[in-house]
């Protein structure tokens, strides 16, 4: 089951300052850096898939398949 936040959210959780500008999390979810969802105009983080991402992309996308 996803657990979903908003983006903006997210960064406020995960980031201290100096936060990232909302642009380059949005940017980051649009091109896939990030586990994100985009409903209507809005992005939202999956964070159950967050957790389990190791930041190495090949790892990640085998785990993933």
């Amino acid at each position: 089951m996803q657990k979903l936040i908003d983006l903006a959210t997210w960064r406020d959780k995960r980031f201290v300052d100096p936060k990232p500008s909302i642009r380059s999390c949005q940017f980051w979810a649009a091109n896939g850096y990030i586990p994100a969802v985009k409903r209507g105009r809005k992005w939202f983080v999956d964070l159950n898939k967050e957790e389990s991402m190791t930041g190495n992309e090949l790892v990640d996308q085998f785990l993933e398949a």
